[in-house]
């Protein structure tokens, strides 16, 4: 029974990444991109606000701020793929295991910038 199931989800696995989640990952960006230029196009906050609107919006989805200045904000924060996973447990677990590895130690952060000056934004 888990052979099968293992041999199911690499298959799975590859819907999972492919299908699902570079499509959410695009719908998951552009919601950061418009509250950007909705905050950024508010003229009746100030500079100040903006930059405190940015910060709370990170904090909230669980990004760790690692750059503050009186122009622009970074943050950034690993995301877990689960369509990878998937994939791992179809490679007889040992994929799993190098996944997760790579995860921890090699995976560079997605990060985040939200700058007044459009010039210095650069994702």
């Amino acid at each position: 029974m888990t052979t099968i199931l293992m041999l199911l989800m690499f298959p799975i696995g590859l819907y999972v990444y492919y299908g699902m989640e570079k499509k959410d990952n695009r719908a998951y960006q552009a919601v950061f991109d418009n509250f950007y230029k909705e905050t950024l196009n508010n003229k009746k906050l100030t500079k100040k606000d903006k930059l405190i609107r940015f910060e709370q919006m990170l904090e909230q989805n669980g990004y760790k701020i690692v750059e503050v200045t009186s122009t622009k904000v970074v943050a950034q924060k690993k995301i877990l793929s689960m369509g990878l996973m998937m994939i791992g447990v179809g490679i007889y677990f040992i994929g799993l295991l190098v996944y997760l590895l790579y995860y921890f130690y090699i995976q560079a952060p997605h990060k985040i910038v939200f700058a007044l000056n459009i010039n210095e934004k650069d994702i």
